[in-house]
Order: structure tokens, then C-alpha cells, then sequence
């Protein structure tokens, strides 16, 4: 936890400074950056999947260091390109080996450590410490840059936050992946019944995932798409929006833990269901939106829906993993939320082009509550599979 923190403050002290870069420094046109952040990652999904597979053969730790170091590269070589190519090649290199890897292998590395009972709360731990760098990262970006300090410069002190958390997985974290299962997932006729082979036999996971693109695609939009939108068609400050994400990172960073502990031994497809259909009401009520004041609700509603979307679908999915292919189905996972997230902001801001901001965040809401109402459908379906005890069991 205290690595995920300090990464995702290293990270976030620049990622949010690395389109105005784009645009100011090196003069790329707003469809060129769309291009690079949106287009290029969805292009490297299929060696997300190849990082699962590692994770299981290779281990989490080694993989960590590996999203680690992907992170000093990326910072420094934003650092110094001068060429779209240059940046196209970075982006490439960060959605294979970088953040992707590093949310597979520690997810992996969690569900290893723990039982299944306390998986949901490690994971909203992990949640937490990301937003809680999501609030320190950003804030510090903002003061160095205020000091008069360049772009090239804050690149470079993420680059070495980045390397700090490499040399705190070095020295701090240990391999959890047991010997047993390093050795079946190492015999060829262990990977024959372990590999990719058993992921895709498993039709209860595979409709999850369909599933669960629904909330995740409705959260994907609530990065730039959102933004634009709020400032655009219901005319919010620039400055309202940053004190709208910080309200929406505080409530995660304090609440987050308490809230799945608290719902610890509840149905989670049940809670997944509120989850989608809160992300729904949280971002498409906006639509109706034509002051600050209603956002300021309708943040707490949408930050109540990611705090249990995120740390309860994960943990959702460790338990149907098998352990020797534990790094495949989280691998896939993630490949299911880095596809989400990135499908959510394409189709919404190609309806808005079309439709409207308002109308397109009404079609959100919609597909929030889809999603609510399959999820029920699988629990329906999930109760229908269980066996029946016997009259007078106990």
C-alpha cells in the first residue's frame, strides 16, 4: 500500500500536465493527443494479456519493478522528446508494461496475500492509496510549476518518484507467488491446463466482464469527456472542476476503506448492481444539470458507486481465479478495464459531437442502469447454479 502510494504520487505529480505539454510545448492539435492517449493504448490490450501470463510464470514482484521502471522511462522521456513519433513510441511502451502491469501484478500479489474474505478490503486499501496520491501528486505538480520550474523539470522528479518505488520493491516486497504453483505453471502439461485455455472455458467470468463494461465504460467518461462537458454545456469554472475532482478524491481517501468493511459478507453482484446504476445517476443526472451547486450531490453519488465498483469487482474476480492462472484472469481484467475506459470517452465524445453533451450523459444514465439490471441478471443466474441442500440439512 505504501508503494502504490508513492507511485501513483510520482505519477500523478505529471500525467495531468502531459497534454497541456503536448499541446504548449510541442504544438500537437487536440486530435493528435486524443490520438496518442486514446487510440495507441487500445492498440497494446494484447500485450496486457501476454502480462498476465508473465505475472503467473514470472511472478508479481518482477513484473512490479518491470511497470516501474516502464514509469522512470516514460517520465524520462517526456522529459526530452520533440517528435510525435517519440511520444507515440512512450504511450506504447507505458500501456504494455506500465500502469496496466503494475494494477495486474499487484492485484495478483493482494489476492495472494490474503483470504477471500479480506480481499475486498485490501483492495479498496489499494484504492484509497491511489487516490490519496491522486491528491498529493496533482497539488505538488502545481506548486513546482508555480516556482517558475519547467515542464522538463517536473518530468524528471516523477521519473525519480517512479524510481524511488522501484527501489522500495526492491528492498521491501517479496515475491508471493507460492513454489508449487511456479512449478505446474512451468510444465508444459501444467500450462496445458492452466494457461489462457482455462480463462476462456470459464463463461461465468467472460460474462462478467461483458457485464462489467457497462459501469466501467460510464466511469471512462468521467476523465476529459466529462470535464469538457461540465465546462462547455452546464458553463462551470475551470477552477470549480478541479475542486470537484478533490471533493471526489477526498471522499475515496476517507471513506473508501470504511465502506467495504462495513459491507463485508453482503452480495456483491448485488453491490456491483448499485454500483453501476450510482455511476449512472451520479454522472447522468449532470444532463439535467444548470448550476454547481447539484454537481456537488451528484459527486458524492458517483464517488459512492467507484468505491465499491472498483475494489469489489477485483476482488470478484480473484475468487474465480484459479491460483496457477491468478495473473491471467487478472491480466484479463485489466485488459476489461483499460478497454472500458477507454471505450467510454470514444463513444462519448463521438456522441457528442452528434447529439449533444446533454443528451449523450442521458444516454450514461441509461447505460448505468443496464448495467445494474444484468448484474442482477447474473446473480439471478449465479443463485439458479448453486446446489440445493437437502431437506433437513444443516
Amino acid at each position: 500500500m505504501v508503494g502504490t502510494f508513492v507511485y501513483m504520487s510520482a505519477a500523478s505529480l505529471a500525467f495531468p500536465y502531459e497534454g497541456i505539454y503536448l499541446r504548449r510545448s510541442l504544438g500537437l492539435s487536440m486530435s493528435w493527443i486524443g490520438v496518442l492517449f486514446g487510440v495507441v493504448p487500445l492498440t497494446m490490450i494484447p500485450l496486457q494479456v501476454w502480462g498476465g501470463a508473465l505475472t503467473d510464470r514470472i511472478g508479481r514482484r518482477r513484473m512490479l519493478i518491470l511497470s516501474a521502471w516502464m514509469g522512470v522511462v516514460w517520465f524520462v522521456g517526456f522529459a526530452f522528446v520533440r517528435e510525435i513519433w517519440q511520444v507515440a513510441v512512450l504511450v506504447a511502451m507505458e500501456s504494455a508494461f506500465g500502469w496496466p502491469l503494475f494494477l495486474t501484478a499487484s492485484g495478483a500479489m493482494i489476492a495472494d496475500l490474503l483470504p477471500p474474505a479480506r480481499r475486498a478490503e485490501a483492495f479498496s486499501l489499494s484504492r484509497a492509496a491511489m487516490n490519496l496520491g491522486v491528491v498529493v501528486g496533482p497539488a505538488a505538480g502545481g506548486l513546482v510549476l508555480a516556482t517558475g520550474a519547467s515542464f522538463r523539470t517536473l518530468f524528471l522528479l516523477a521519473a525519480a518518484g517512479c524510481f524511488g518505488f522501484t527501489l522500495l520493491t526492491i528492498w521491501g516486497v517479496k515475491e508471493t507467488r507460492a513454489a508449487a504453483q511456479a512449478d505446474a505453471v512451468e510444465s508444459p502439461e501444467a500450462h496445458a491446463r492452466t494457461g489462457y485455455r482455462v480463462v476462456l472455458a470459464d463463461r461465468w467470468f467472460l460474462a462478467f466482464c461483458l457485464v462489467a463494461l457497462l459501469p466501467v465504460a460510464c466511469f471512462g467518461t468521467f476523465g476529459a469527456i466529462y470535464s469538457v462537458f461540465l465546462v462547455n454545456d452546464v458553463g462551470i469554472p475551470y477552477g470549480t472542476w478541479g475542486l470537484l475532482l478533490a471533493f471526489n478524491s477526498g471522499i475515496i481517501v476517507v471513506l473508501q476503506y470504511p465502506l467495504i468493511r462495513m459491507t463485508r459478507g453482503a452480495d456483491r453482484l448485488l453491490l456491483l448492481a448499485l454500483a453501476s446504476a450510482l455511476l449512472g445517476l451520479g454522472l447522468g443526472l449532470s444532463a439535467l444539470v444548470h448550476t454547481v451547486w447539484p454537481l456537488i450531490a451528484l459527486m458524492a453519488v458517483l464517488s459512492f458507486g467507484e468505491m465499491l465498483l472498483s475494489p469489489l469487482s477485483a476482488s470478484l474476480v480473484s475468487d474465480m481465479a484459479p491460483a496457477a492462472v491468478r495473473g491471467r484472469y487478472m491480466g484479463v481484467w485489466t485488459v476489461v478495464w483499460s478497454g472500458g475506459m477507454g471505450l467510454g470517452p470514444s463513444l462519448a465524445g463521438f456522441s457528442m459531437d452528434a447529439l449533444g453533451g446533454r443528451t449523450t450523459y442521458l444516454l450514461v444514465l441509461v447505460v448505468g442502469m443496464l448495467g445494474g439490471l444484468l448484474f442482477l441478471g447474473l446473480r439471478s443466474a449465479q443463485r439458479r447454479r448453486l446446489p440445493v441442500a437437502p431437506r433437513g440439512a444443516q
